[in-house]
């Protein structure tokens, strides 16, 4: 039988029996919505989505300083000191390595801003940092630009700030800080990143002040430090050439000291600093299907439970039709025919019911996009304010809902196939002699 005539011939089986096809239908919809819904989130914490375009070529770092001295008494005494990075490491030390495009410092803060009349006073959050910050993350600018390398090494009070912010404050080209009695001249304004994009979403965008000790060339400082891998390059290729860079670091503060001073470096890719089931650092494809196991076995359940429902009643579905079945075998039809035809009525109620379980999964993510649970999965320790805001890049991912309709496909198709092979297998006078 041609496939155009088998999918008719199917959707004449799915009018035929409306309560059968919308239960199923309804089954697959819940089963498809459950597993999306997860992969939506996954699919939101670690994919390339504007304006972090870069994430799988991100590397995060943060520093750890053990250091031994004598006291006065002859004992020694061990301090560890957790933090992050100078300007100093920046353009000493990372900006020169040659697997490194590019290495931005972030401080992350909050504080006050109103109009030049002092009225319209809000409470933002800010994110200070430096021009390689635009160049990172792929801001879209409604207005101006963001601002230059001069107006940073030069200290000029100049700001880009959201769309949000600049609607609220009327379009002015002059904020004030009134806690630090600062002026900010704005240069651009960008589109309002989603808070579920948290690395990169902030209500203001200044220029932060260089961050270095005075009079000792350090590499510790407070500047959240973020690395953008050449292209080619990977996590491994950074750590090794950083190593010796490490090392002779480790030197210089033995040599400067006379104690047994040590740096250690932590780095993460964007993918396990998200998904941090288990504490790894080096995003290997084991370490990444090890993280994956704990949703990818929920996203199993939920795909599994339904299609062991369904079984049920495609089951007690071939049961009815056993009758029909024997005629049609006795009028020579086949048994690949026959099943053929279950298949291709399985397949369309299937792709009905993920079609449905798609939206449902999106309108279940906004539905419950302020629930504290949700806040507490995607909002940064800084943010005053959170708008989840749901673009069509992070809830429409055509690779993972055609593996979540292949899963349920195949799931599904098992359910339909076990029943109807072992119904078309019992002889025809069997099937004939059902109902008498």
């Amino acid at each position: 039988m041609p496939k155009l005539l088998l999918i008719k011939h199917s959707f004449a089986l799915i009018r035929e029996d409306k309560l059968y096809s919308a239960i199923y239908i309804a089954g697959t919809a819940v089963a498809i919505a459950s597993a999306m819904v997860i992969a939506i989130v996954l699919h939101t914490m670690v994919a390339d989505i504007a304006p972090e375009v870069n994430r799988s070529r991100t590397l995060y770092l943060s520093s750890t300083y053990h250091h031994d001295l004598q006291t006065e008494n002859s004992n020694l005494l061990s301090e560890t000191t957790y933090g992050d990075f100078s300007d100093t490491a920046l353009d000493s030390c990372f900006r020169q390595m040659e697997s490194v495009e590019l290495a931005t410092g972030v401080e992350e803060k909050n504080f006050t801003i109103c109009d030049e009349k002092y009225e319209n006073v809000m409470n933002v959050t800010a994110i200070g940092c430096d021009p390689d910050f635009f160049r990172l993350y792929e801001f879209t600018f409604l207005e101006g630009r963001p601002f230059s390398e001069k107006e940073y090494k030069d200290g000029e009070r100049v700001c880009v700030i959201s769309e949000k912010i600049d609607k609220k404050m009327g379009h002015i080209d002059t904020l004030l800080d009134p806690d630090e009695d600062l002026r900010y001249h704005v240069v651009g304004v960008v589109k309002t990143v989603s808070s579920l994009i948290k690395d990169a979403t902030a209500d203001i965008y200044i220029p932060r002040e260089p961050w270095t000790m005075s009079g000792v060339p350090s590499y510790y400082g407070y500047l959240k430090t973020r690395i953008l891998l050449r292209e080619g390059y990977s996590y491994r290729d950074f750590v090794n050439e950083l190593e010796p860079r490490r090392q002779h670091y480790n030197a210089i503060l033995h040599s400067q000291h006379g104690d047994w001073s040590d740096m250690e470096v932590t780095v993460k890719s964007h993918f396990l600093k998200e998904l941090n089931f288990f504490s790894y650092n080096e995003p290997t494809l084991a370490n990444r299907a090890k993280t994956l196991i704990p949703p990818a076995l929920l996203v199993l359940l939920f795909l599994l439970l339904p299609a062991i429902n369904l079984s049920g009643m495609v089951t007690n579905r071939m049961e009815a039709r056993r009758a029909e079945m024997g005629i049609r075998k006795a009028f020579g039809a086949k048994r690949r025919t026959l099943l053929n035809e279950v298949i291709h009525e399985n397949l369309v109620l299937t792709l009905c019911g993920g079609v449905v379980g798609w939206g449902l999964s999106v309108l279940f993510i906004k539905a419950v996009s302020n629930s504290r649970i949700f806040i507490d999965m995607f909002r940064a320790g800084r943010q005053l304010n959170y708008e989840p805001i749901l673009n069509f890049q992070m809830y429409f991912t055509p690779t993972l809902f055609l593996i979540a309709f292949l899963c349920c496909a195949v799931l599904n198709l098992m359910a339909a196939l076990i029943p109807a092979w072992r119904s078309l297998r019992k002889p025809i006078v069997e099937s004939l002699n059902q109902k008498r």
